[in-house]
């Protein structure tokens, strides 16, 4: 496996890894993700990390290589720093059923999309300002967020560790995941 895919892999998990978090505590507190909502939220993440590939790419294009690496891995590690400070200090039991229904219809599922999706706005930008990117990012960070949203409930049903492993865990973990890409960019 190449580098720059691995890379993607790994900004891809890291930034949908708050979907398992959602997805064991909804299951716990009995809210229920259908496939259409977890669809949806794919598909808010997939343009959202799309928009910010381009932009990250216009920037590319207008700054200086260097000045744009140092921006796109600073964004990184801040963002990553964020995961960690907002996973310790945060609140972990947002919850997007504002109706009470149980399920997660529609119109939640947009907003939980968006809301899953804004640290991959500036992490897109970053990826892309320091050469990782391409047409297969956005797909990749849509499936993770399916993935571990599903993930998360079945996870929940077999294992009783999971049950212990809330937001907080998969934030901190994600936090590390983008300050470690950030890193290995400086030394390629």
């Amino acid at each position: 496996m190449n580098t720059v895919l691995l890379q993607i892999l790994i900004i891809s998990v890291s930034l949908s890894i708050d979907a398992l978090g959602i997805g064991i505590s909804y299951h716990l507190k009995g809210v229920k993700i259908t496939k259409l909502s977890r669809a949806i939220i794919a598909m808010m993440s997939v343009i959202i990390m799309y928009t910010s590939l381009k932009i990250g790419a216009f920037l590319a294009a207008v700054f200086p290589e260097t000045v744009i690496q140092i921006i796109g891995i600073s964004i990184l590690v801040l963002i990553g720093l964020t995961f960690i400070r907002n996973s310790i200090f945060g609140d972990e039991n947002q919850i997007y059923d504002f109706d009470k229904s149980k399920t997660i219809d529609f119109w939640e599922a947009f907003i939980l999309g968006i809301a899953l999706s804004a640290d991959a706005f500036s992490a897109g930008i970053a990826a892309s300002a320091i050469g990782i990117g391409g047409s297969i990012m956005p797909f990749t960070v849509g499936f993770m967020q399916i993935a571990f949203l599903s993930i998360g409930g079945i996870l929940i049903d077999k294992s009783q560790l999971m049950k212990k492993l809330n937001r907080k865990v998969c934030g901190v973990f994600s936090g590390f995941l983008l300050i470690l890409i950030a890193i290995l960019r400086t030394m390629a």
